[in-house]
């Protein structure tokens, strides 16, 4: 962006120098010298804005990791069976992200615009999906209570367990903004649910066949979270 600068304002000094080497005309060179004044103000302004838009969005990045943040320390005093490691590698992994993040947007100021705004949406994809990975692992939570509660014949409340972990779900599926590469797990997972939920409402033979299911697709869509989150903590 620096380099784009210098070479329109040298560009305009050369038409200046032409004008008044070729004409004398002082009125050009005064129109030139205006048309320069603007343009420095101009691209003064736009990157004022640039710089606002990716102060704006890397608040907004911020905002969603104290969330997840928030999400990982309430299933962390919950306690819940099964998640411990999970949530512990999560922690860890946001804790970090965070840390990169600032890093990121340090040198965001010094980098063209290209880069810059390609900095910001990469991090920006990462801590939208350690976002849903803190609320996937509370829909987990919600399955494996529920498979507890069928277990016991409580079906009424597992039936509550499966809507909250349905809902949830949805909310991980929408943490994601655009990024569409979990699009196919999110969709087996929402099935399994579907099943589970079928199953208790029904009373049927295969309830904890169908829980077990969509404890398994939770935990292989989280697991694929935090492997992808690893990888592009070395990328980076």
């Amino acid at each position: 962006m620096i380099w784009l600068n210098i070479l329109m304002l040298l560009l305009v000094l050369a038409a200046m120098a032409l004008a008044y080497y070729q004409f004398g005309n002082r009125e050009d060179i005064r129109r030139m010298q205006y048309d320069l004044d603007m343009l420095r103000a101009r691209q003064k302004e736009f990157i004022e804005s640039v710089a606002e838009i990716l102060a704006v969005a890397y608040d907004q990045n911020r905002q969603r990791l104290q969330e997840a943040r928030e999400n990982l320390r309430e299933l962390q005093e919950q306690a819940v069976e099964g998640l411990e490691q999970q949530i512990k590698k999560a922690r860890e992994q946001l804790d970090a992200l965070a840390q990169r993040l600032e890093e990121k947007a340090k040198a965001a100021r010094d980098a063209t615009l290209k880069t810059a705004q390609a900095i910001e949406r990469a991090i920006s994809v990462r801590v939208r999906r350690i976002g849903s990975r803190a609320t996937l692992l509370r829909a987990k939570a919600k399955v494996t209570r529920a498979a507890g509660s069928a277990k016991k014949g409580d079906f009424h409340r597992a039936d509550e367990f499966l809507a909250e972990a349905t809902e949830l779900l949805g909310q991980g599926r929408e943490n994601l903004g655009e990024d569409r590469v979990y699009i196919e797990s999110l969709d087996t997972m929402k099935t399994a649910l579907n099943e589970a939920t079928l199953a208790v409402r029904g009373r049927s033979h295969n309830v904890q066949q169908t829980t077990e299911k969509a404890l398994t697709e939770a935990d292989r869509l989280v697991g694929n979270l935090e492997s992808d989150e690893g990888q592009e903590a070395k990328r980076s």
